[in-house]
């Protein structure tokens, strides 16, 4: 009886169990089996006008495929001495001292040239292990570049640390200010798309601010400085009279100074964005207040070394360069909450290579925002979160999304919720621009309005409507403060945005082989010998091969016929883009782009507009 009693209980608990794993299963199976029925991929709406519409996908078919994986990256030397100021002296404070060290250090003005290898002083200090005493270097804005030797002469330590003089007790204020001060937070080569996919932190950050994403933000030129100078330091489209922009290549450094703002730069490269063509520095007319360039400049030509095989993100001692740059940020805060400011911090050290680096920066900007929300510089500022252009090189980049987003840079706004209230036409114009299409000559008629903050009134809103409203419907202005609503008939042409990276215009594939294409890749090619040409330490290229053609559509109405072409080239695998219009005469109506890496292939030539074309002999 014991027995059937217990093989009755196993009986109903396997029964049971069948019960549960069946019904209990059954959504997973039926998911499995509906799992070869592929979504189609999200679609992302960026412009949305009557004369332009352009979506991209979230997730692309095959985007994890072609993405290059980064691991997670360290500077592998130590941290021992870290900048103080304490009672207007400039200490170093050592940290973690593990055996006696001998150090050598020397001394520059904060405001020295950047090229220049003038020490103001130098000295001597020794380091016992376990050391915890402050050494005293001097006091006021210093850079000080220390090495130090262990008892065997080995180098144990090298490392560039700054000191700002401290903020005047005077100038900090409780009261409501009466300027909006500007911060530029620029992270290099990184598209919307980029960011929505790799920044969830960020994201979720700005939820909780007022802000606006603009997603038909276009760049106009290939680089950062042929995106960024329109901006901070290209021409205005201000009509003559105007107080702000007289001098159309101003900098807007000088133009904020001369309005009362202090004023800030700092990237974490020494070959930055504001070089000009032949290696000089394009200096604002006014010195900036805080420039972290001759700090960089002094690490890259003495402590530098480099911790990806592709030698493209640096560290001095224990810190990156990126580090060194965030850091600097938030040493000015301080400084920011006495007077309004304008400022202009720039990131490109690993984004520019690796696309899945941003998943390593998404914290650090996190945590930077928030450092900056709670210090109150958040209440004050209109911040510009922005990029330059998407990723332009690699495996990603060949795939047509991949070369949508190129063109498509991350720019975001936030602002205080007070700037809303204040001025609703204005800021709500703003926000009704996050689908128009855009440019960097846009963004700097904006900071034209912050600068004189009362033309955000309502009234003086209407007026400039208005005014925007006689323009004809085919010669607006380059340039349109996002404060006014966007034309909904504005065009690329219109924006001035070169047909290379505009997409507005419907792409139809063409054969490689045909004639037309081989032709006007032949133009594309030849039109590069001549570039090089001068320079005989390049090598002529030659078409190897044509590996996309597009047909762009201006319309029914429009007698423009242009290709967009991809084209690889010999010697050095090449791959280029570019477009060109047809017609009796074939002529080039963009720059012509790499979309290929090329280190290497170029060190007998400076110039970095060359660079791209050259192959040394």
């Amino acid at each position: 009886m014991a027995r059937l009693m217990l093989r009755m209980k196993v009986s109903m608990i396997l029964t049971g169990v069948f019960f549960t794993l069946y019904f209990g299963l059954q959504p997973v199976t039926e998911w499995f089996e509906r799992k070869d029925q592929v979504a189609a991929p999200e679609e992302v709406v960026f412009v949305n006008t009557s004369v332009c519409h352009v979506s991209g996908q979230w997730k692309p078919t095959g985007f994890y495929s072609s993405i290059e994986p980064v691991n997670k990256l360290r500077c592998r030397m130590p941290q021992l001495l870290i900048a103080i100021t304490q009672d207007g002296s400039n200490f170093l404070e050592p940290k973690r001292i593990s055996e006696d060290l001998s150090c050598k250090y020397w001394l520059k003005s904060g405001h020295t040239h950047i090229h220049s290898g003038q020490y103001t002083a130098y000295g001597h200090f020794d380091l016992k292990r376990g050391a915890t005493r402050k050494i005293k270097i001097g006091a006021g804005e210093q850079i000080v570049r220390i090495r130090c030797l262990d008892k065997f002469k080995a180098s144990k330590y090298y490392d560039v640390l700054y000191f700002f003089s401290p903020p005047d007790p005077k100038l900090m204020s409780t009261e409501s200010p009466e300027k909006l001060s500007v911060m530029v937070l620029g992270i290099d080569s990184v598209s919307h798309m980029h960011f929505v996919r790799y920044f969830p932190l960020v994201k979720a950050f700005l939820e909780n601010h007022p802000h606006t994403k603009f997603f038909g933000y276009s760049r106009v030129g290939l680089d950062a400085n042929a995106n960024l100078v329109p901006f901070l330091g290209g021409g205005s489209s201000r009509v003559a009279g105007s107080d702000f922009l007289s001098d159309d290549k101003a900098w807007l450094w000088d133009s904020f100074k001369i309005e009362g703002y202090s004023t800030a730069y700092g990237e974490d490269n020494a070959e930055g964005i504001l070089f000009s063509r032949n290696g000089d520095k394009e200096l604002p007319k006014i010195p900036v207040d805080f420039d972290l360039t001759p700090v960089i400049v002094e690490m890259n030509n003495h402590t530098r070394y480099s911790i990806d095989l592709k030698e493209m993100i640096h560290c001095t001692a224990g810190r990156k360069f990126q580090d060194v740059l965030r850091d600097f940020v938030l040493q000015l805060v301080p400084y920011m909450q006495g007077i309004p400011f304008f400022s202009v911090f720039w990131q490109s050290q690993g984004v520019q290579e690796y696309y899945e680096y941003a998943w390593q920066l998404d914290h650090s900007y996190m945590m930077l925002l928030k450092k900056l929300l709670d210090a109150d510089i958040l209440n004050n500022t209109l911040l510009l979160l922005m990029s330059d252009h998407g990723l332009r090189a690699g495996e990603y980049r060949m795939s047509l999304q991949g070369m949508k987003e190129e063109s498509q840079p991350l720019m975001v706004a936030i602002y205080p919720e007070w700037l809303k209230r204040k001025y609703p036409l204005a800021v709500g114009n703003l926000e009704s621009n996050a689908h128009s299409l855009i440019t960097p000559y846009d963004l700097r008629e904006t900071l034209a309005d912050v600068i004189a903050l009362g033309q955000l009134k309502d009234a003086n809103i209407e007026v400039s409507m208005k005014r925007l409203q006689t323009h004809p419907p085919n010669r607006l202005p380059r340039g349109i403060s996002l404060f006014l609503p966007i034309p909904d008939h504005r065009t690329c042409d219109l924006a001035h945005i070169p047909s290379l990276f505009c997409f507005c215009r419907e792409l139809t594939e063409l054969p490689t082989d045909d004639g037309l294409v081989l032709r006007s890749s032949r133009f594309m090619v030849e039109s590069i010998n001549q570039l090089i040409k001068p320079f005989g330490q390049c090598r002529q290229l030659k078409l190897e091969m044509v590996l996309l053609a597009y047909f762009l559509d201006f319309g029914e109405e429009s007698f423009v016929y242009e290709l967009r072409l991809r084209v690889r080239t010999s010697p050095g695998n090449g791959v280029y883009e570019a477009t060109v219009r047809l017609s009796d005469v074939l002529l080039l109506t963009s720059p012509i782009s790499r979309v290929s890496h090329y280190l290497g292939q170029s060190p007998c030539i400076g110039d970095p507009d060359l660079q791209i074309f050259c192959f040394c002999i």
